[in-house]
Protein backbone atom coordinates (compact mmCIF):
# COMPACT_ATOMS: atom_id res chain seq x y z
CA UNK A 1 0.00 0.00 0.00
CA UNK A 2 1.16 3.57 -0.97
CA UNK A 3 1.55 6.27 1.77
CA UNK A 4 2.51 10.42 1.57
CA UNK A 5 4.00 10.25 4.75
CA UNK A 6 4.32 14.25 4.69
CA UNK A 7 0.24 14.61 4.38
CA UNK A 8 -0.02 12.16 7.69
CA UNK A 9 2.70 14.50 9.26
CA UNK A 10 0.42 17.74 7.96
CA UNK A 11 -2.77 15.99 9.22
CA UNK A 12 -1.08 15.25 12.48
CA UNK A 13 -0.02 18.87 13.06
CA UNK A 14 -3.34 20.48 12.16
CA UNK A 15 -5.43 18.02 14.84
CA UNK A 16 -3.05 18.33 17.14
CA UNK A 17 -3.34 22.45 17.40
CA UNK A 18 -6.58 22.49 16.60
CA UNK A 19 -8.95 23.45 19.45
CA UNK A 20 -11.28 20.72 20.79
CA UNK A 21 -14.88 23.09 19.57
CA UNK A 22 -13.21 23.41 16.27
CA UNK A 23 -12.45 19.85 15.80
CA UNK A 24 -16.25 19.05 16.91
CA UNK A 25 -17.25 21.16 14.36
CA UNK A 26 -15.21 20.28 11.81
CA UNK A 27 -16.73 16.49 11.97
CA UNK A 28 -19.98 17.95 11.90
CA UNK A 29 -22.12 15.00 9.06
CA UNK A 30 -23.44 18.14 6.92
CA UNK A 31 -19.26 19.05 6.47
CA UNK A 32 -18.33 15.73 5.15
CA UNK A 33 -19.29 13.71 2.12
CA UNK A 34 -18.39 10.60 1.49
CA UNK A 35 -19.29 7.77 -1.12
CA UNK A 36 -18.09 4.11 -1.68
CA UNK A 37 -18.27 2.32 -5.39
CA UNK A 38 -18.25 -1.45 -4.85
CA UNK A 39 -17.43 -3.65 -8.41
CA UNK A 40 -18.33 -7.53 -8.20
CA UNK A 41 -16.85 -9.11 -11.90
CA UNK A 42 -16.14 -12.23 -13.17
CA UNK A 43 -13.09 -12.13 -16.27
CA UNK A 44 -12.92 -14.97 -18.34
CA UNK A 45 -9.63 -14.36 -20.68
CA UNK A 46 -8.86 -16.84 -23.11
CA UNK A 47 -6.04 -16.78 -25.75
CA UNK A 48 -4.20 -13.77 -24.89
CA UNK A 49 -0.74 -13.08 -26.32
CA UNK A 50 2.13 -14.19 -23.87
CA UNK A 51 5.01 -11.50 -24.84
CA UNK A 52 7.51 -13.77 -23.07
CA UNK A 53 6.51 -16.65 -24.62
CA UNK A 54 5.53 -14.94 -27.75
CA UNK A 55 2.06 -17.12 -28.37
CA UNK A 56 -1.66 -16.46 -27.96
CA UNK A 57 -1.81 -19.29 -25.32
CA UNK A 58 -2.82 -16.92 -22.10
CA UNK A 59 -5.72 -18.17 -20.22
CA UNK A 60 -7.23 -16.57 -17.10
CA UNK A 61 -10.58 -16.89 -15.16
CA UNK A 62 -11.04 -14.40 -12.07
CA UNK A 63 -13.40 -13.46 -9.96
CA UNK A 64 -12.69 -10.10 -9.19
CA UNK A 65 -13.95 -7.77 -6.02
CA UNK A 66 -13.31 -4.03 -6.17
CA UNK A 67 -13.85 -1.78 -3.50
CA UNK A 68 -13.33 2.16 -3.21
CA UNK A 69 -14.04 4.34 -0.16
CA UNK A 70 -13.62 7.58 -0.03
CA UNK A 71 -14.20 10.71 2.02
CA UNK A 72 -13.88 14.49 2.18
CA UNK A 73 -13.34 17.31 4.93
CA UNK A 74 -14.15 20.51 4.95
CA UNK A 75 -11.63 22.04 7.55
CA UNK A 76 -12.46 25.00 7.33
CA UNK A 77 -13.84 27.90 4.85
CA UNK A 78 -10.29 27.44 2.87
CA UNK A 79 -9.08 23.68 3.01
CA UNK A 80 -10.13 20.37 2.59
CA UNK A 81 -8.94 17.00 3.30
CA UNK A 82 -9.53 13.84 0.04
CA UNK A 83 -8.82 10.55 0.97
CA UNK A 84 -9.25 7.89 -1.50
CA UNK A 85 -8.77 3.91 -1.13
CA UNK A 86 -8.79 1.29 -3.66
CA UNK A 87 -8.56 -2.43 -2.87
CA UNK A 88 -8.98 -5.12 -5.53
CA UNK A 89 -8.61 -8.91 -4.21
CA UNK A 90 -8.46 -11.28 -7.08
CA UNK A 91 -9.41 -14.76 -6.88
CA UNK A 92 -8.20 -17.24 -9.91
CA UNK A 93 -11.03 -19.82 -10.63
CA UNK A 94 -9.65 -23.30 -9.58
CA UNK A 95 -6.74 -21.83 -7.05
CA UNK A 96 -7.48 -20.74 -3.51
CA UNK A 97 -5.31 -18.21 -3.16
CA UNK A 98 -6.27 -14.50 -3.05
CA UNK A 99 -4.09 -11.78 -4.50
CA UNK A 100 -5.14 -8.44 -2.33
CA UNK A 101 -3.74 -4.90 -4.10
CA UNK A 102 -4.44 -1.65 -1.85
CA UNK A 103 -3.61 1.68 -3.01
CA UNK A 104 -3.55 5.07 -1.80
CA UNK A 105 -5.23 6.89 -4.79
CA UNK A 106 -5.99 10.28 -3.27
CA UNK A 107 -4.74 11.25 0.33
CA UNK A 108 -4.00 15.17 -0.14
CA UNK A 109 -5.14 18.86 1.64
CA UNK A 110 -6.33 21.32 -1.05
CA UNK A 111 -6.58 25.02 -0.24
CA UNK A 112 -7.95 27.76 -2.24
CA UNK A 113 -6.34 31.39 -1.48
CA UNK A 114 -7.92 33.69 0.51
CA UNK A 115 -9.28 36.75 -1.21
CA UNK A 116 -8.13 34.81 -4.34
CA UNK A 117 -10.79 31.66 -4.09
CA UNK A 118 -10.09 31.27 -8.31
CA UNK A 119 -6.35 29.55 -6.71
CA UNK A 120 -5.71 26.47 -5.55
CA UNK A 121 -3.11 24.28 -4.21
CA UNK A 122 -3.62 20.60 -3.52
CA UNK A 123 -0.26 18.75 -1.50
CA UNK A 124 -0.18 14.75 -1.01
CA UNK A 125 -1.12 11.72 -3.31
CA UNK A 126 -3.22 12.71 -6.01
CA UNK A 127 -4.70 10.30 -8.63
CA UNK A 128 -3.39 12.01 -11.84
CA UNK A 129 -4.54 11.35 -15.61
CA UNK A 130 -1.88 13.83 -17.76
CA UNK A 131 -2.98 14.56 -21.44
CA UNK A 132 -5.79 12.72 -21.54
CA UNK A 133 -4.07 9.82 -19.74
CA UNK A 134 -1.60 9.46 -22.96
CA UNK A 135 1.78 10.77 -20.94
CA UNK A 136 0.45 9.71 -17.05
CA UNK A 137 -2.62 7.88 -15.47
CA UNK A 138 -1.72 7.02 -11.90
CA UNK A 139 -1.53 7.99 -8.68
CA UNK A 140 1.82 9.54 -7.14
CA UNK A 141 2.93 12.51 -4.17
CA UNK A 142 2.29 15.60 -5.48
CA UNK A 143 1.81 19.23 -5.39
CA UNK A 144 -0.84 20.74 -7.45
CA UNK A 145 -1.52 24.40 -8.37
CA UNK A 146 -4.47 25.28 -10.37
CA UNK A 147 -6.17 29.00 -11.53
CA UNK A 148 -9.61 29.71 -12.85
CA UNK A 149 -8.41 33.09 -14.21
CA UNK A 150 -12.08 33.17 -15.91
CA UNK A 151 -13.70 33.57 -12.11
CA UNK A 152 -10.77 36.05 -11.09
CA UNK A 153 -10.08 38.12 -13.65
CA UNK A 154 -13.11 37.41 -16.72
CA UNK A 155 -10.66 35.86 -18.87
CA UNK A 156 -11.75 32.38 -20.71
CA UNK A 157 -8.24 30.85 -19.12
CA UNK A 158 -7.66 27.87 -16.98
CA UNK A 159 -3.94 27.04 -16.09
CA UNK A 160 -3.20 23.71 -13.92
CA UNK A 161 0.50 22.39 -13.28
CA UNK A 162 1.80 19.57 -10.79
CA UNK A 163 5.13 18.35 -9.59
CA UNK A 164 5.11 14.81 -8.74
CA UNK A 165 7.51 12.37 -7.99
CA UNK A 166 7.00 9.08 -9.85
CA UNK A 167 9.85 6.92 -8.27
CA UNK A 168 12.80 7.77 -6.28
CA UNK A 169 14.59 10.12 -8.00
CA UNK A 170 11.86 10.49 -10.88
CA UNK A 171 10.50 13.80 -10.77
CA UNK A 172 7.40 14.55 -13.16
CA UNK A 173 6.82 18.07 -13.89
CA UNK A 174 3.31 18.83 -15.91
CA UNK A 175 1.51 22.02 -17.25
CA UNK A 176 -1.37 22.81 -18.75
CA UNK A 177 -2.80 26.34 -20.44
CA UNK A 178 -6.54 26.22 -21.71
CA UNK A 179 -8.45 28.53 -23.40
CA UNK A 180 -12.22 28.46 -22.96
CA UNK A 181 -14.13 29.00 -26.06
CA UNK A 182 -17.27 28.47 -24.84
CA UNK A 183 -18.75 25.55 -22.39
CA UNK A 184 -18.35 22.73 -24.22
CA UNK A 185 -14.97 23.81 -26.40
CA UNK A 186 -11.75 24.45 -25.57
CA UNK A 187 -8.28 24.41 -26.67
CA UNK A 188 -4.93 23.59 -24.04
CA UNK A 189 -0.89 23.61 -25.03
CA UNK A 190 0.64 20.72 -23.01
CA UNK A 191 4.17 20.75 -21.38
CA UNK A 192 5.86 17.73 -19.83
CA UNK A 193 9.07 16.66 -18.28
CA UNK A 194 10.25 13.42 -16.72
CA UNK A 195 13.87 12.85 -15.35
CA UNK A 196 14.03 8.96 -15.32
CA UNK A 197 16.15 6.98 -13.07
CA UNK A 198 14.43 3.58 -13.40
CA UNK A 199 15.12 2.32 -16.77
CA UNK A 200 12.08 2.74 -18.63
CA UNK A 201 13.99 3.69 -22.26
CA UNK A 202 16.43 0.48 -21.84
CA UNK A 203 13.72 -1.80 -21.49
CA UNK A 204 12.40 -0.36 -24.73
CA UNK A 205 15.93 -1.09 -26.59
CA UNK A 206 16.37 -3.98 -24.61
CA UNK A 207 13.59 -5.31 -26.35
CA UNK A 208 14.07 -3.88 -29.97
CA UNK A 209 17.43 -6.01 -29.59
CA UNK A 210 16.34 -9.09 -28.04
CA UNK A 211 18.53 -8.69 -25.26
CA UNK A 212 19.26 -7.83 -21.22
CA UNK A 213 22.11 -5.87 -22.23
CA UNK A 214 21.44 -2.17 -20.21
CA UNK A 215 20.03 0.03 -17.95
CA UNK A 216 19.24 3.66 -18.46
CA UNK A 217 19.01 7.01 -17.47
CA UNK A 218 16.91 9.64 -19.36
CA UNK A 219 15.36 13.18 -19.37
CA UNK A 220 12.10 13.32 -21.89
CA UNK A 221 10.10 16.46 -23.21
CA UNK A 222 6.07 16.78 -24.39
CA UNK A 223 5.13 19.39 -26.30
CA UNK A 224 1.24 18.89 -27.12
CA UNK A 225 -2.20 20.27 -28.06
CA UNK A 226 -5.32 19.60 -27.23
CA UNK A 227 -8.94 20.68 -28.97
CA UNK A 228 -12.68 20.24 -28.36
CA UNK A 229 -14.56 21.99 -31.48
CA UNK A 230 -17.98 21.64 -33.08
CA UNK A 231 -17.36 21.28 -36.67
CA UNK A 232 -21.17 21.67 -37.30
CA UNK A 233 -22.93 19.02 -35.89
CA UNK A 234 -19.60 17.26 -35.19
CA UNK A 235 -17.78 17.36 -31.99
CA UNK A 236 -13.84 17.10 -32.44
CA UNK A 237 -11.85 16.12 -29.89
CA UNK A 238 -8.15 15.53 -30.67
CA UNK A 239 -4.74 15.53 -29.28
CA UNK A 240 -1.56 15.79 -30.68
CA UNK A 241 1.92 15.01 -28.52
CA UNK A 242 5.66 15.14 -29.48
CA UNK A 243 8.16 13.99 -27.51
CA UNK A 244 12.22 14.26 -27.53
CA UNK A 245 14.66 13.65 -25.12
CA UNK A 246 17.82 11.94 -24.36
CA UNK A 247 19.07 8.95 -23.13
CA UNK A 248 21.98 7.05 -21.26
CA UNK A 249 22.63 3.30 -21.68
CA UNK A 250 24.89 1.81 -18.85
CA UNK A 251 25.94 -1.57 -19.78
CA UNK A 252 24.89 -4.48 -17.40
CA UNK A 253 27.44 -6.57 -19.45
CA UNK A 254 30.73 -6.23 -20.57
CA UNK A 255 30.20 -7.38 -23.67
CA UNK A 256 27.89 -4.20 -24.43
CA UNK A 257 29.34 -0.53 -24.82
CA UNK A 258 27.97 2.62 -23.28
CA UNK A 259 25.49 4.63 -25.34
CA UNK A 260 24.06 8.15 -25.88
CA UNK A 261 21.57 8.75 -28.15
CA UNK A 262 18.00 11.06 -28.71
CA UNK A 263 14.48 10.09 -27.93
CA UNK A 264 11.71 11.16 -30.26
CA UNK A 265 8.28 10.24 -31.09
CA UNK A 266 4.56 11.75 -31.72
CA UNK A 267 1.06 10.60 -30.98
CA UNK A 268 -1.93 11.50 -32.63
CA UNK A 269 -5.67 10.88 -31.06
CA UNK A 270 -8.53 12.27 -33.13
CA UNK A 271 -12.37 11.31 -32.24
CA UNK A 272 -15.22 12.74 -34.38
CA UNK A 273 -19.02 12.46 -32.64
CA UNK A 274 -21.73 12.96 -34.39
CA UNK A 275 -25.33 11.74 -32.91
CA UNK A 276 -27.88 10.64 -35.11
CA UNK A 277 -30.73 11.11 -32.39
CA UNK A 278 -30.75 11.46 -28.29
CA UNK A 279 -30.95 7.72 -28.35
CA UNK A 280 -27.43 6.43 -30.84
CA UNK A 281 -24.29 8.69 -31.26
CA UNK A 282 -21.25 7.86 -33.96
CA UNK A 283 -17.85 8.24 -33.26
CA UNK A 284 -15.34 7.92 -35.87
CA UNK A 285 -11.01 7.91 -34.53
CA UNK A 286 -7.83 7.53 -35.36
CA UNK A 287 -5.28 6.65 -33.00
CA UNK A 288 -1.83 6.94 -33.91
CA UNK A 289 1.56 6.33 -31.79
CA UNK A 290 5.41 6.29 -33.98
CA UNK A 291 7.38 3.07 -33.39
CA UNK A 292 11.01 1.94 -34.46
CA UNK A 293 11.79 -1.23 -35.58
CA UNK A 294 15.75 -0.80 -34.52
CA UNK A 295 17.81 2.43 -33.44
CA UNK A 296 19.41 4.01 -36.28
CA UNK A 297 21.60 6.88 -36.75
CA UNK A 298 21.03 7.74 -32.97
CA UNK A 299 17.55 7.71 -32.13
CA UNK A 300 15.19 5.60 -30.86
CA UNK A 301 11.35 6.61 -32.54
CA UNK A 302 9.16 4.89 -30.24
CA UNK A 303 6.48 7.24 -28.92
CA UNK A 304 7.57 7.27 -24.94
CA UNK A 305 4.80 7.59 -21.96
CA UNK A 306 5.68 7.10 -18.21
CA UNK A 307 2.37 5.19 -17.61
CA UNK A 308 -0.36 5.64 -19.68
CA UNK A 309 -3.95 4.94 -20.31
CA UNK A 310 -5.51 4.03 -23.71
CA UNK A 311 -8.98 2.89 -24.25
CA UNK A 312 -9.37 2.73 -27.89
CA UNK A 313 -10.01 -1.14 -27.97
CA UNK A 314 -10.85 -3.73 -24.66
CA UNK A 315 -8.27 -6.56 -25.67
CA UNK A 316 -5.08 -4.64 -27.49
CA UNK A 317 -4.88 -1.58 -25.44
CA UNK A 318 -6.88 -3.36 -22.46
CA UNK A 319 -9.26 -0.52 -22.43
CA UNK A 320 -12.68 -2.62 -21.39
CA UNK A 321 -14.46 -2.59 -18.06
CA UNK A 322 -12.18 -4.39 -15.92
CA UNK A 323 -9.39 -1.52 -16.63
CA UNK A 324 -11.78 1.46 -15.75
CA UNK A 325 -10.78 0.16 -12.45
CA UNK A 326 -7.36 -1.72 -12.53
CA UNK A 327 -4.28 -2.41 -15.31
CA UNK A 328 -3.54 -5.63 -13.74
CA UNK A 329 -4.61 -7.34 -16.61
CA UNK A 330 -3.57 -9.73 -19.47
CA UNK A 331 -3.52 -8.12 -22.94
CA UNK A 332 -1.49 -7.01 -25.30
CA UNK A 333 -1.57 -3.56 -23.71
CA UNK A 334 -0.83 -1.35 -26.94
CA UNK A 335 2.72 -0.87 -25.59
CA UNK A 336 3.76 -2.19 -29.28
CA UNK A 337 7.22 -0.83 -30.17
CA UNK A 338 6.93 -0.87 -34.44
CA UNK A 339 4.05 2.00 -33.25
CA UNK A 340 0.39 1.57 -33.77
CA UNK A 341 -2.17 3.22 -36.13
CA UNK A 342 -5.61 2.46 -35.17
CA UNK A 343 -8.58 3.42 -37.32
CA UNK A 344 -11.72 2.59 -36.07
CA UNK A 345 -15.65 3.23 -34.81
CA UNK A 346 -18.11 3.32 -31.78
CA UNK A 347 -21.59 3.20 -31.64
CA UNK A 348 -23.42 4.19 -28.69
CA UNK A 349 -26.98 3.39 -28.63
CA UNK A 350 -29.19 4.26 -25.08
CA UNK A 351 -32.26 1.84 -25.97
CA UNK A 352 -34.16 3.23 -23.04
CA UNK A 353 -33.22 5.29 -19.34
CA UNK A 354 -32.40 1.51 -18.04
CA UNK A 355 -30.16 -0.23 -21.09
CA UNK A 356 -27.13 1.11 -23.04
CA UNK A 357 -24.56 -0.51 -25.33
CA UNK A 358 -21.53 0.25 -26.86
CA UNK A 359 -20.19 -1.33 -30.11
CA UNK A 360 -16.17 -0.83 -31.03
CA UNK A 361 -14.86 -1.96 -34.56
CA UNK A 362 -10.82 -1.38 -34.91
CA UNK A 363 -8.29 -2.52 -37.49
CA UNK A 364 -4.85 -2.14 -35.93
CA UNK A 365 -1.38 -2.03 -38.12
CA UNK A 366 2.12 -1.18 -37.32
CA UNK A 367 3.29 2.60 -37.55
CA UNK A 368 6.77 1.57 -38.33
CA UNK A 369 7.36 -1.37 -41.22
CA UNK A 370 9.89 -4.06 -38.84
CA UNK A 371 11.93 -6.14 -41.05
CA UNK A 372 10.70 -9.56 -41.77
CA UNK A 373 7.31 -9.19 -40.02
CA UNK A 374 3.79 -8.08 -40.99
CA UNK A 375 2.41 -4.71 -40.41
CA UNK A 376 -1.39 -5.99 -39.65
CA UNK A 377 -1.84 -6.52 -35.79
CA UNK A 378 -5.36 -7.29 -36.42
CA UNK A 379 -9.17 -6.91 -36.00
CA UNK A 380 -11.08 -6.12 -32.96
CA UNK A 381 -14.75 -5.97 -32.09
CA UNK A 382 -15.72 -5.36 -28.70
CA UNK A 383 -19.39 -4.89 -27.29
CA UNK A 384 -20.35 -3.31 -23.73
CA UNK A 385 -23.69 -3.32 -22.38
CA UNK A 386 -24.75 -1.73 -19.39
CA UNK A 387 -28.06 -2.43 -17.61
CA UNK A 388 -29.29 0.69 -14.85
CA UNK A 389 -31.23 -1.42 -12.33
CA UNK A 390 -31.28 2.01 -9.94
CA UNK A 391 -29.12 5.33 -10.20
CA UNK A 392 -26.68 3.73 -8.18
CA UNK A 393 -26.87 -0.10 -9.21
CA UNK A 394 -25.50 -1.44 -12.53
CA UNK A 395 -25.48 -4.63 -14.06
CA UNK A 396 -23.26 -4.83 -16.81
CA UNK A 397 -21.02 -7.32 -19.45
CA UNK A 398 -18.51 -7.18 -21.90
CA UNK A 399 -17.41 -9.28 -24.64
CA UNK A 400 -14.02 -8.71 -26.91
CA UNK A 401 -12.38 -10.31 -29.83
CA UNK A 402 -9.06 -9.86 -31.18
CA UNK A 403 -8.22 -11.52 -34.50
CA UNK A 404 -4.19 -11.84 -35.09
CA UNK A 405 -2.75 -10.83 -38.09
CA UNK A 406 0.13 -11.13 -40.82
CA UNK A 407 2.68 -9.08 -37.48
CA UNK A 408 1.82 -11.87 -35.12
CA UNK A 409 1.80 -14.44 -37.54
CA UNK A 410 5.30 -14.15 -38.03
CA UNK A 411 6.09 -13.49 -34.32
CA UNK A 412 4.66 -16.60 -33.04
CA UNK A 413 5.56 -18.75 -36.19
CA UNK A 414 1.96 -18.64 -37.68
CA UNK A 415 0.12 -19.99 -34.06
CA UNK A 416 -2.13 -17.78 -33.40
CA UNK A 417 -5.59 -17.88 -31.96
CA UNK A 418 -8.32 -15.87 -31.75
CA UNK A 419 -8.10 -13.91 -28.37
CA UNK A 420 -11.43 -13.68 -26.40
CA UNK A 421 -12.62 -11.99 -23.24
CA UNK A 422 -15.99 -12.57 -21.53
CA UNK A 423 -16.76 -9.98 -18.56
CA UNK A 424 -19.68 -9.50 -16.36
CA UNK A 425 -20.86 -8.43 -13.27
CA UNK A 426 -22.67 -5.72 -11.07
CA UNK A 427 -21.37 -2.08 -9.60
CA UNK A 428 -22.82 -0.11 -6.36
CA UNK A 429 -22.68 2.93 -5.66
CA UNK A 430 -23.52 4.15 -1.85
CA UNK A 431 -22.51 7.79 -1.02
CA UNK A 432 -24.22 11.19 1.03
Amino acid sequence: MKTTYPLIFILAAFFFVMPRQGFAQMLSPDKISYSIFVNDRFDFMNDFYDSGKRNFKEDLNLHVLYVDPAVTVSLGPYLQAVAEVDGQFIYELGDSRINRDIDLLNGYLKAVIPGAQWMSVAVGQQSLSTAGGFIYDDESPTVRYRADLERGFDLPLKFDTLISRIKKNSPYVHAELKYCFSLLESGSFIYGYYRDRSNSIARIYNALEFDNLYKSRSKTQWFGLSMRKFLGNVLMRGTALYETGTAHLLPKKLTAAEREFRTRGYLLDLNFDYSLNDRCTLTGFFFMASGDSRPQHGALNTFFAINPFIDKTNIFFNGGIDSQFSSDNVGIGGKQLAGVITPGLNVDIRLNHRIEMKFTGAYLFTQRTAAGQGRVYGWETDCTAYYNLRDNVQFFAEASFFNPGAYFRHQTGRQTNQSTEFLFGISYLFGN
